[in-house]
């Protein structure tokens, strides 16, 4: 008894190689691995095929991302290429296009053998903490996050990325000349500066330093993460990073600008990114702060999904007011077009007490508990 796992691929291989990783474990053994994808998603088949392992990986087959009579066609070929060992065809239809999942399922019902089991599943996001649904509706894996070594360079590397260190350069205007600046690895605070940052936070607003702001937020974060990881020994699996460099993978062009992130928690898989601002509402009559903090949410949420895919999150810690902040936050939402919360804003009011917040966002809104 034998099954053949079928993984359809898309721009996001992340959750992906998280549903192979659990159901590797779930199915009957041996497992045989066959990944569909199109041509526009090779590269991020060649990065599945890397990181998943240990699989066992059958020839993989190229479709239509669109078409559905082509997919329909390149699909049959599997049902025509079973192996006597094979009792179950389990396909997981989170990567690649709706044509692709729905063809794929349907291409196989309508030539798979008598003998042969057919099961589907796929990664629900908005579960209490992702899930893998099987057929019937019922989680499988009830938190996907829960186990995966938090591991930012795969993360990374998985999506396409890659962390410092590298070198970037820039041109300099006063010199009239490219510079060099060497972009260090992601880096973990220590108790030195874990005590500033708590220190700043406690100070007065309007002169905290703007490293010192950040060493602050990555302090109160990783008190809430400890303080969840005591309750709860199955939340272990956190790693926290200030100053995390962020370049396309195997990129030849040095002058090809890097991203900066300010504080990356990763839980398990997922990523959360807080950018930390002093901008605020103080001037009244001008909006130019309002429109920093704008600025800094839009880019923060495409950064985050860049290196982590559609399950990243991100936070704007600012000075604004809080109710300028949650106007931020909706007017943020709105131009994204999502009725979700991908992205908040938070302002000076939770300074005070910022591990408070962070732990009732890990457990109201990431279900981190």
């Amino acid at each position: 008894m034998g099954t053949q796992l079928i993984l359809t691929v898309g721009t996001n291989p992340l959750p992906v190689w998280v549903a192979w990783y659990h159901l590797k474990e779930k199915l009957p053994q041996p497992i045989k691995v066959r990944l569909v994808h199109t041509a526009g998603t090779v590269a991020e088949k060649d990065r599945l095929e890397k990181y998943c392992q240990g699989a066992d990986f059958l020839a993989p087959i190229q479709t239509s991302d669109g078409n559905p009579r082509n997919v329909r066609s390149d699909i049959r070929n599997i049902a025509n290429d079973l192996s006597e060992e094979t009792a179950l065809l389990h396909i997981h239809y989170t990567g690649g296009t709706k044509v692709m999942a729905v063809e794929t399922v349907a291409a196989i019902e309508a030539d798979l053998p008598h003998k042969i089991y057919l099961d589907t599943s796929y990664l629900d996001p908005r579960a209490a903490g992702p899930a893998i649904m099987n057929r019937a509706g019922n989680p499988w894996v009830k938190d996907t996050r829960k186990g995966v070594d938090p591991d930012l360079s795969r993360i990374a590397e998985l999506n396409g990325f890659e962390l410092g260190p590298f070198t970037h350069q820039y041109w300099d205007q006063d010199s009239k000349s490219y510079q060099k600046d060497n972009c260090p690895a992601p880096k973990e605070l220590n108790q030195e500066q874990l005590d500033r940052g708590s220190e700043a936070l406690r100070g007065r607003h309007g002169r905290v330093d703007p490293t010192l702001l950040e060493y602050g937020a990555y302090n109160a974060f990783k008190t809430a993460l400890d303080r969840i990881s005591t309750r709860n020994a199955t939340r272990k699996n956190y790693k926290l990073f200030h100053n995390v460099y962020v370049r396309r993978a195997r990129t030849t062009d040095q002058k090809v600008r890097p991203f900066e992130l300010d504080v990356v928690a990763v839980l398990g898989y997922q990523i959360v990114v807080v950018s930390c601002t002093r901008d605020s509402d103080l001037a009244q009559t001008k909006d130019s702060d309002s429109a920093q903090i704008k600025k800094k949410g839009m880019e923060a949420i495409l950064r985050a999904r860049q290196l982590g895919g559609d399950e990243a999150r991100a936070i704007v810690l600012c000075r604004a007011h809080s109710n300028t902040a949650k106007l931020n936050e909706d007017e943020l939402r709105d131009e994204m077009g999502s009725t979700s919360e991908p992205l908040q804003v938070w302002g000076r009011n939770t300074w005070q007490s910022l591990s408070t917040r962070f732990e009732q966002y890990l457990q109201s809104d990431l279900h981190w508990r």
